[in-house]
């Protein structure tokens, strides 16, 4: 529960900070200002989440060991998919703040490019993280409310992967407000939830 609370707050935190780099419609001297006005806490933000990850590790590894089988294999894939991919998207965007000042347009924009498309390819992931926690549910091995948790995690990330052709400036666009606004918050409650159901219930004999 401690590490799930934790994992949360730190990843709000960092997530919050800093706005979101300018939209795949912006041209590339957006971020560049946008990197020159908020590099200091772009570092700032890359460091919590990076002690997010640490609490998250937590977390994913009591999950593990209550599950068995097939599903347990594709947690164990999807929690280091997570890990991963958002070790990378923080090493970039902190990357982009070390020298702001000789910071070319063109960089700038492709380098937000590829920080954009985080979001998109990170649901596969949850994906595999998720439906093994939800037949778990199912079989007795966590709470219900976090079996229908993790069903409406599944989907809207399934629905979410849309975000990877998004047009540019749209609700869908990749890195835009489906991404920060709709799966962002989703990915922090269900980790947290995952960790305060672990503590809450104990696992049932096979």
């Amino acid at each position: 529960m401690i590490a799930g609370i934790t994992f949360a707050v730190l990843f709000a935190a960092g997530l919050l900070m800093v706005p979101t780099l300018p939209g795949i419609d912006k041209p590339g001297y957006d971020i560049v200002s946008h990197v020159n006005e908020h590099s200091d806490a772009m570092r700032v933000q890359a460091l919590l989440v990076t002690f997010g990850s640490l609490a998250l590790v937590v977390v994913l590894g009591f999950a593990r060991d209550r599950l068995s089988g097939p599903e347990s294999y594709v947690f164990t894939i999807g929690s280091a998919l997570v890990l991963a991919e958002t070790s990378i998207a923080m090493w970039i965007t902190a990357g982009l703040a070390l020298h702001p000042d000789q910071l070319g347009s063109a960089t700038a924009r492709t380098i937000a490019d590829i920080v954009a498309m985080w979001g998109p390819i990170l649901t596969a992931a949850d994906i595999m993280v998720a439906v093994p926690i939800l037949l778990a549910a199912n079989a007795g091995r966590f709470p219900r409310w976090l079996g229908i948790l993790a069903a409406v995690f599944a989907v809207q990330q399934l629905i979410e992967t849309i975000t990877i052709i998004g047009p540019p400036g749209s609700f869908i666009s990749p890195g835009g407000a489906m991404n920060f606004y709709v799966g962002g918050p989703l990915f922090v409650v269900f980790f947290a939830a995952l960790g305060v159901a672990l503590s809450v219930q104990r696992p049932t004999a096979d």
